[in-house]
């Protein structure tokens, strides 16, 4: 069976690629042909745009161009990490309908493609596309969002009510989705977690770091997260490594902000410390074994970090500005054995998209 994958692909965020990867990886072993439709969303894709100025407001646009300026020094390192993922060629919206013929299903996910101010409602990511609904999957779409304003929900249930299946990646999703679309709306794993550590090792980039160290993944402004990595450095005789820069207060350390997702798998793994605010950063943490504290940057969008943590059994992990002791001792048997079982159900979810045609 030939699979095409809807995804946000054209962009160096670590996450997207790192999802999409996962994704492709976990439909080969469930024995498909995965490719990703690489859509170029004019939208998306020029984040500088006035449109988003309009939709956004000046501080989140802003925001966004920093965001894709600092995005744009990974390019190098995360083109050739994308060399690991099959695209189909590329296309525009007016040419989406041949891709019909091409696939025998279609899944969109998991990154927030459900999201309409990220889209531009551009529904492309709801498959609208696609001529045979129950060819139409999703497999851990994100929202993104608290709720879903009255005068757009007529257009998700246009969009969404015909899928064969729908899964998200948040529970908040799934209730606001259930909800608007009056239908079954689950939860399943982020496609990384349907990977095994060894399935990563594969893709890890080994860093070149001497010395042992605290490894910093930052995507927001926050001197809680700066200054703990300071005292754990401190206590425990560790350099910092900070990915891209420290962000929200000044510090001494090395910066990446060249790396790519291999570069970044392979920082989280070899570290003594992680402390993060990024929901991958916070899941590779947990799925190399890493003592790791997380902060939630955005109560929006925060939500998958902190579900993660209680289906772990890890919320002593979350930072607050009142940590003052750094144990490294986490119980990561009970913590895989309960990923162990959350990646078996999963999988068996997108078993049966894939056996559903």
């Amino acid at each position: 069976m030939k699979v095409g994958i809807v995804t946000f692909q054209e962009t160096n965020n670590y996450g997207a690629n790192l999802q999409n990867y996962a994704l492709q990886q976990a439909v080969k072993q469930l024995g498909s042909e995965p490719e990703t439709i690489d859509y170029r969303s004019r939208y998306i894709g020029r984040p500088y745009g006035l449109a988003h100025l309009k939709n956004k407001g000046i501080g989140a646009y802003l925001f966004g161009v920093v965001g894709y300026l600092v995005y744009a020094l990974r390019g190098r390192k995360t083109k050739r990490f994308r060399r690991q993922i099959a695209y189909s060629p590329k296309v525009k919206r007016q040419g989406l309908a041949a891709m019909n013929d091409r696939y025998d299903c279609f899944l969109t996910g998991s990154d927030q493609v459900f999201n309409h101010k990220l889209t531009g409602m551009d529904g492309t990511y709801m498959l609208d596309f696609v001529n045979d609904k129950s060819k139409c999957h999703s497999y851990a779409a994100s929202l993104g969002l608290a709720e879903l304003a009255p005068e757009v929900q007529e257009q998700y249930r246009e969009w969404l009510c015909g899928f064969q299946t729908l899964t998200v990646r948040e529970q908040t999703a799934a209730d606001v989705l259930t909800a608007a679309l009056d239908r079954e709306v689950t939860v399943v794993s982020d496609p990384c977690i349907l990977l095994e550590r060894a399935d990563w090792e594969k893709a890890v980039v080994a860093p070149k770091v001497k010395k042992p160290y605290v490894f910093v993944y930052e995507l927001a402004m926050s001197k809680d997260v700066v200054a703990l990595s300071q005292k754990i450095a401190k206590e425990k005789g560790l350099k910092i490594v900070f990915a891209p820069f420290p962000m929200g207060k000044a510090a001494c350390g090395s910066w990446r902000l060249g790396a790519g997702p291999g570069e970044i798998l392979g920082l989280i793994r070899d570290a003594e410390y992680v402390v993060t605010d990024s929901f991958h950063g916070t899941l590779f943490s947990i799925l190399f074994n890493k003592p790791f504290y997380t902060r939630i940057a955005e109560k929006k969008i925060g939500s998958r970090i902190s579900d993660l943590l209680t289906k772990c059994g890890l919320e002593d992990r979350l930072l607050d500005a009142d940590v003052e002791s750094f144990s490294s001792d986490i119980a990561y048997d009970e913590v895989n054995a309960i990923l162990d079982d959350f990646r078996r159900q999963s999988r068996e979810r997108l078993k049966s998209m894939l056996e559903s045609e």
